[in-house]
């Protein structure tokens, strides 16, 4: 499985891969926000798309990352490619500047917050994105970007694993 920057010709593979993850109302903003992610990464097998992550990071000071959407075709979970996409996403934050992530989950999405917790996410308050900025714009943002059923997790960079061979050769 390799990770890589999201191009045109994938476009068909994620909206596949976001009819089949999300229902009909989150497919939509996952397909909408297409033009506007970054990162925008998509997990490849070995001879087809068989996930994506699309990422906002928000400037500021310091900058935030957002994981927006994270989704693996059914037929390929449980392998590995929900949990690289996410890591590859924390990398490029990071390397953006970035000192913290968060993500909002479904509270009923149990495979989506077990990946999350085990890469170092904590559930916290949405009052954080607040006291992190101060910034009323992100405010109003985050508002119109998490919804009332979705828990807010949230990851600083003080502690990032180890990084994988894989990683390390990237990132030379």
């Amino acid at each position: 499985m390799q990770i890589r920057d999201a191009t045109a010709p994938d476009r068909p593979a994620i909206v596949r891969i976001a009819r089949a993850s999300f229902d009909r109302v989150y497919a939509y903003f996952a397909v909408r926000g297409l033009r506007h992610a970054w990162p925008f990464l998509v997990a490849e097998g070995e001879s087809s798309i068989v996930g994506f992550l699309e990422g906002i990071l928000f400037r500021g000071t310091p900058s935030i990352g957002y994981v927006y959407f994270v989704a693996v075709d059914p037929q390929a979970r449980g392998m590995g490619s929900g949990r690289a996409l996410v890591q590859e996403s924390l990398r490029l934050f990071r390397s953006r500047g970035a000192d913290r992530v968060f993500a909002a989950v479904p509270r009923d999405n149990d495979p989506s917050m077990r990946l999350f917790e085990s890469l170092g996410f904590e559930r916290v308050a949405r009052r954080v994105l607040w006291r992190w900025y101060r910034w009323r714009g992100l405010s109003v943002q985050m508002r119109m970007l998490l919804a009332p059923h979705e828990v807010l997790l949230a990851r600083t960079f003080t502690d990032l694993p180890p990084a994988s061979p894989q990683e390390g050769a990237r990132a030379s």
